[in-house]
């Protein structure tokens, strides 16, 4: 974020699920630099004033320059839905080790990511941090747990929620603004599904005005809907980390799930793992809760860019798997009549 120019000092910034609170950390550094500078700078201060109380002089103008007021008011909001974990993430703060001058700059909240309200400033985020809950596949190598007790459902069942957690985020960020999109799983249905359905959802308005909340998506309706794109994935920043290796996201995928008409022997207690290419093939085959969004729509894809998307395998730097996608804001999109309601934070 830092390097797409959406993340610096005076920044303010939006963690939306911050627990455990590496991000949080990193973010503050960035946003408030001169914090830990200044505090760095009195501790040298009150050395020098011991070592040689005599020189009035360079202490005076070491301390005015300490005191002058900084033209930035860096923030970073943590907030995390969990209280546990938040109270968690307040402590890992706390033991860091970093300066209260920096973390003051911080602010915990505990809302619901999906919903999180609009700031009563009315003015909204540079950028939004968005490392949303999921199913975890790509951690298997240091979590002996996921594999075992990996089943497709796990990222089905969250893919709801994550959508609702980015499609808020593009809510509360500015325009010029980036949203980063985040998760720890390979899974598409977690990924590229969630970044396509959330940018159909802002970059279509109907002609009435209601921000692209009724309709169908295709736009085949003449005069009841037009495309505006308000949002677009940018690229991974040019220069940044030589020799990184990222992999493209992807146009198209298949939806997993367990066909418990399909036993492989009588041990199986779910079926048979199967892929289904559409929505409609998945319900003649018993798959009944699989949403519309899970499923790709090649040619929409490829003009959203889901290819500017980064997917890191972890084969290629002996870690994790992640997924990442960078969105900026282009426009002010139209505010629902719903958000005109909410409560402001």
């Amino acid at each position: 974020l830092s390097a797409v120019g959406a993340m610096g000092p005076g920044s303010k910034v939006l963690d939306l699920c911050a627990s455990p609170g590496s991000k949080t950390m990193q973010a503050l550094e960035i946003v408030a630099p001169w914090a830990a500078d200044d505090d760095a700078a009195a501790t040298t201060t009150l050395t020098k004033q011991k070592v040689d109380s005599k020189d009035d002089i360079t202490n005076t103008s070491i301390n005015k320059s300490n005191s002058s007021s900084k033209p930035w008011k860096g923030k970073v909001i943590a907030n995390d839905v969990h209280p546990g974990r938040l109270a968690s993430l307040q402590d890992a703060v706390a033991r860091s080790g970093l300066p209260t001058s920096l973390t003051s700059h911080v602010t915990y909240t505990n809302f619901d990511a999906s919903n999180f309200p609009f700031p009563k400033s009315k003015k909204l985020f540079h950028s939004i941090i968005c490392d949303v809950p999921c199913s975890g596949d790509g951690t298997i190598r240091k979590d002996e747990h996921i594999l075992p007790n990996w089943m497709p459902r796990t990222g089905n069942a969250l893919h709801g929620l994550q959508l609702r957690i980015l499609k808020r985020a593009l809510e509360l960020v500015r325009v010029g603004g980036v949203v980063c999109y985040s998760t720890c799983s390979l899974n598409p249905v977690e990924d590229e599904a969630v970044v396509s359905a959330a940018l159909r959802s802002k970059n279509w308005i109907n002609a009435a005005g209601d921000g692209g909340n009724s309709g169908s998506w295709s736009g085949d309706s003449v005069g009841q809907k037009v495309e505006r794109t308000n949002y677009e994935i940018i690229e991974w920043p040019e220069g940044l980390l030589p020799g990184f290796i990222r992999r493209p996201g992807v146009f198209d995928w298949k939806v997993a799930f367990y066909d418990e008409n399909h036993m492989e022997d009588g041990n199986d207690d779910f079926g048979s793992l199967s892929f289904c290419e559409t929505q409609n093939e998945a319900r003649e085959n018993g798959f009944e809760d699989g949403q519309a969004t899970f499923w790709s729509d090649h040619e929409w894809n490829k003009g959203l860019n889901l290819d500017k998307c980064v997917r890191l395998f972890p084969q290629d730097h002996d870690s994790g798997g992640f997924f990442l996608a960078l969105i900026r804001r282009l426009t002010g999109a139209l505010r629902t009549e719903r958000e005109g309601r909410e409560k402001a934070f």
